[in-house]
Protein backbone atom coordinates (compact mmCIF):
# COMPACT_ATOMS: atom_id res chain seq x y z
CA UNK A 1 0.00 0.00 0.00
CA UNK A 2 1.14 3.34 -0.64
CA UNK A 3 0.10 6.82 1.13
CA UNK A 4 -0.53 9.97 -0.17
CA UNK A 5 -2.18 13.00 1.83
CA UNK A 6 -3.80 15.59 -0.36
CA UNK A 7 -4.91 18.77 1.48
CA UNK A 8 -7.56 20.72 0.10
CA UNK A 9 -9.45 24.20 0.46
CA UNK A 10 -8.56 26.43 3.43
CA UNK A 11 -8.97 23.77 5.59
CA UNK A 12 -6.36 21.34 4.36
CA UNK A 13 -9.30 18.46 4.41
CA UNK A 14 -9.80 15.32 2.62
CA UNK A 15 -13.41 13.82 1.98
CA UNK A 16 -14.07 12.02 4.64
CA UNK A 17 -14.77 7.62 4.29
CA UNK A 18 -18.29 6.88 5.47
CA UNK A 19 -19.10 3.95 7.98
CA UNK A 20 -22.52 3.11 7.87
CA UNK A 21 -23.26 6.18 6.00
CA UNK A 22 -21.98 8.50 9.38
CA UNK A 23 -19.08 10.58 8.09
CA UNK A 24 -16.03 10.41 10.82
CA UNK A 25 -14.14 13.27 12.55
CA UNK A 26 -10.90 14.03 10.49
CA UNK A 27 -9.14 12.54 13.80
CA UNK A 28 -10.76 9.33 13.97
CA UNK A 29 -8.96 6.13 12.70
CA UNK A 30 -10.46 3.83 10.01
CA UNK A 31 -10.86 0.15 11.28
CA UNK A 32 -7.36 -0.46 9.69
CA UNK A 33 -5.79 2.03 11.85
CA UNK A 34 -5.00 4.49 9.06
CA UNK A 35 -5.70 8.03 9.64
CA UNK A 36 -9.02 9.08 7.69
CA UNK A 37 -7.45 11.99 5.99
CA UNK A 38 -4.90 9.74 4.20
CA UNK A 39 -5.84 8.12 0.74
CA UNK A 40 -4.58 4.46 0.32
CA UNK A 41 -3.69 3.35 -3.04
CA UNK A 42 -3.18 -0.35 -4.21
CA UNK A 43 -3.05 0.21 -7.54
CA UNK A 44 -0.52 -2.14 -9.26
CA UNK A 45 0.95 0.20 -11.82
CA UNK A 46 1.63 2.82 -8.62
CA UNK A 47 3.07 0.01 -6.80
CA UNK A 48 5.62 -1.18 -9.35
CA UNK A 49 6.69 2.56 -9.84
CA UNK A 50 7.13 2.99 -6.13
CA UNK A 51 9.19 -0.69 -6.73
CA UNK A 52 11.22 1.41 -9.30
CA UNK A 53 11.58 4.69 -6.77
CA UNK A 54 12.52 2.48 -4.09
CA UNK A 55 15.58 0.09 -5.93
CA UNK A 56 18.71 1.08 -5.01
CA UNK A 57 19.87 0.12 -8.64
CA UNK A 58 17.28 2.47 -9.45
CA UNK A 59 19.38 5.16 -11.82
CA UNK A 60 18.82 9.10 -10.72
CA UNK A 61 17.16 10.20 -14.91
CA UNK A 62 14.76 6.80 -14.22
CA UNK A 63 14.44 8.00 -10.86
CA UNK A 64 13.25 11.62 -11.69
CA UNK A 65 11.44 10.40 -14.80
CA UNK A 66 9.20 7.77 -12.60
CA UNK A 67 8.71 10.40 -9.79
CA UNK A 68 7.18 12.86 -12.61
CA UNK A 69 4.95 9.87 -13.46
CA UNK A 70 3.77 8.87 -9.84
CA UNK A 71 3.00 12.64 -9.24
CA UNK A 72 1.16 13.15 -12.06
CA UNK A 73 -1.08 10.07 -11.39
CA UNK A 74 -1.06 10.91 -7.79
CA UNK A 75 -2.12 14.66 -8.52
CA UNK A 76 -5.03 13.55 -10.91
CA UNK A 77 -6.57 12.28 -7.79
CA UNK A 78 -5.68 14.75 -5.24
CA UNK A 79 -6.93 17.40 -7.53
CA UNK A 80 -10.46 15.70 -7.79
CA UNK A 81 -11.94 17.62 -5.02
CA UNK A 82 -11.54 21.07 -7.69
CA UNK A 83 -14.73 22.65 -8.48
CA UNK A 84 -15.45 24.28 -11.75
CA UNK A 85 -17.66 27.61 -13.25
CA UNK A 86 -19.13 27.79 -16.82
CA UNK A 87 -16.82 29.47 -19.46
CA UNK A 88 -18.32 30.06 -22.44
CA UNK A 89 -16.32 29.31 -25.43
CA UNK A 90 -15.87 29.48 -29.19
CA UNK A 91 -15.97 25.88 -30.83
CA UNK A 92 -15.72 24.41 -34.27
CA UNK A 93 -18.12 22.26 -35.58
CA UNK A 94 -17.28 21.36 -39.32
CA UNK A 95 -16.69 24.88 -41.11
CA UNK A 96 -18.51 26.88 -38.48
CA UNK A 97 -18.32 27.83 -34.95
CA UNK A 98 -20.68 27.74 -32.44
CA UNK A 99 -21.02 29.44 -28.46
CA UNK A 100 -20.68 26.91 -26.51
CA UNK A 101 -20.42 26.72 -22.51
CA UNK A 102 -16.84 24.59 -21.35
CA UNK A 103 -15.66 24.82 -17.52
CA UNK A 104 -13.04 26.64 -15.89
CA UNK A 105 -11.51 25.83 -12.39
CA UNK A 106 -13.07 27.80 -9.45
CA UNK A 107 -10.08 27.62 -6.95
CA UNK A 108 -6.45 29.70 -7.59
CA UNK A 109 -4.35 26.89 -6.77
CA UNK A 110 -0.76 26.73 -5.14
CA UNK A 111 1.98 24.35 -5.59
CA UNK A 112 4.21 24.35 -2.43
CA UNK A 113 7.29 22.05 -2.89
CA UNK A 114 9.22 21.36 0.12
CA UNK A 115 12.72 22.00 -1.30
CA UNK A 116 14.96 19.87 -2.72
CA UNK A 117 13.27 16.46 -3.37
CA UNK A 118 9.68 18.28 -3.62
CA UNK A 119 11.29 19.96 -6.69
CA UNK A 120 10.93 17.03 -8.90
CA UNK A 121 7.01 17.13 -8.40
CA UNK A 122 6.21 20.26 -9.84
CA UNK A 123 6.45 20.09 -13.66
CA UNK A 124 4.03 17.15 -12.90
CA UNK A 125 1.18 19.07 -11.05
CA UNK A 126 1.87 22.14 -13.46
CA UNK A 127 0.74 19.95 -16.51
CA UNK A 128 -2.12 19.44 -14.82
CA UNK A 129 -2.78 22.79 -13.25
CA UNK A 130 -0.50 25.08 -15.74
CA UNK A 131 -2.31 28.63 -14.06
CA UNK A 132 -0.82 27.33 -10.37
CA UNK A 133 1.41 29.65 -8.18
CA UNK A 134 4.54 27.92 -7.33
CA UNK A 135 5.81 28.46 -3.87
CA UNK A 136 9.08 27.09 -2.03
CA UNK A 137 9.90 26.26 1.42
CA UNK A 138 13.01 25.01 2.51
CA UNK A 139 13.21 22.66 5.51
CA UNK A 140 15.41 20.04 7.13
CA UNK A 141 15.94 17.72 10.12
CA UNK A 142 17.91 18.32 12.98
CA UNK A 143 17.35 15.85 15.86
CA UNK A 144 14.21 14.47 14.11
CA UNK A 145 12.10 17.81 13.96
CA UNK A 146 11.90 20.14 11.17
CA UNK A 147 14.15 23.28 10.68
CA UNK A 148 13.06 26.14 8.37
CA UNK A 149 15.79 27.56 6.02
CA UNK A 150 13.98 28.92 2.91
CA UNK A 151 10.86 30.44 2.70
CA UNK A 152 9.34 31.94 -0.62
CA UNK A 153 5.68 31.84 0.43
CA UNK A 154 3.68 34.88 -0.08
CA UNK A 155 2.88 37.34 2.28
CA UNK A 156 -0.78 37.74 1.11
CA UNK A 157 -2.43 34.90 0.53
CA UNK A 158 -3.37 34.39 -2.96
CA UNK A 159 -4.58 30.96 -3.25
CA UNK A 160 -7.88 28.94 -2.31
CA UNK A 161 -6.36 25.15 -2.61
CA UNK A 162 -2.41 24.59 -1.93
CA UNK A 163 -0.81 21.14 -2.52
CA UNK A 164 2.45 20.20 -0.81
CA UNK A 165 4.24 18.43 -2.77
CA UNK A 166 6.94 16.23 -0.74
CA UNK A 167 7.74 12.60 -1.94
CA UNK A 168 9.43 11.50 1.45
CA UNK A 169 6.82 11.36 4.35
CA UNK A 170 8.73 9.55 6.80
CA UNK A 171 7.73 10.49 10.56
CA UNK A 172 5.58 13.23 8.80
CA UNK A 173 7.10 16.15 11.24
CA UNK A 174 8.13 18.00 7.95
CA UNK A 175 4.86 18.19 6.05
CA UNK A 176 3.08 18.87 9.13
CA UNK A 177 5.36 21.69 10.21
CA UNK A 178 4.51 23.33 6.63
CA UNK A 179 1.25 23.10 7.46
CA UNK A 180 1.31 24.69 10.24
CA UNK A 181 3.12 27.44 8.23
CA UNK A 182 0.58 27.84 5.73
CA UNK A 183 -2.45 27.88 7.82
CA UNK A 184 -0.45 31.32 9.41
CA UNK A 185 0.32 32.71 6.13
CA UNK A 186 -3.31 31.98 4.88
CA UNK A 187 -5.04 32.77 8.32
CA UNK A 188 -6.64 29.70 8.52
CA UNK A 189 -8.14 27.62 11.34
Amino acid sequence: SHYFSKFTKTKFKLPQPTNQGTKQPSNMTTTNGIPSNILVSEHPILSHKISILRSSSTIPSAFRSVLGELTFHLGYEATSSLTTRPKPLTVPVGHDHVEWTGATLSEKVALVPILRSGLGMVDSMLSLVPKALVHHIGMYRREMMPVQYYNRLPRKCEADVAYILDPIIATSNTVMSVIGILKKVCCLN
